[in-house]
């Protein structure tokens, strides 16, 4: 996971990161959940009844996770007249391709 911050040297919420969840000041978001066929922004906030997901608070942290990736797998003909198929499996989620940007606090 990449994490970039917003402004060096300045206090942060509080954030964990293991494999493919991110959790930032109490609000849990599963990455590999939350993945689609196209780019996903979460965004968490401090809002008036404290940090949550979207809401006008300011801003604690931006999670982008990227879209899913597709690999093609070729299923063998099962009898004489058919054709092999072609299938698209979707890959699992890269941690690694997921950016948590974390802005100040103070």
């Amino acid at each position: 996971m990449q994490i970039i911050l917003k402004q060096d040297g300045q206090p942060v919420a509080d954030f964990s990161v293991s494999g493919a969840n991110v959790t930032v000041a109490g609000v849990a978001i599963d990455c590999a959940e939350r993945q689609q066929d196209i780019a996903v922004s979460v965004e968490v906030r401090q809002n008036i009844g404290g940090p949550s997901e979207g809401g006008n608070g300011t801003y604690l942290a931006q999670i982008e996770i990227p879209a899913r990736r597709y690999e093609t797998v070729t299923v063998p003909a099962e009898g004489e007249d058919e054709q092999p198929t072609e299938l698209r499996e979707p890959l699992p989620l890269d941690p690694n391709a997921v950016v948590v940007t974390l802005w100040p606090t103070a």
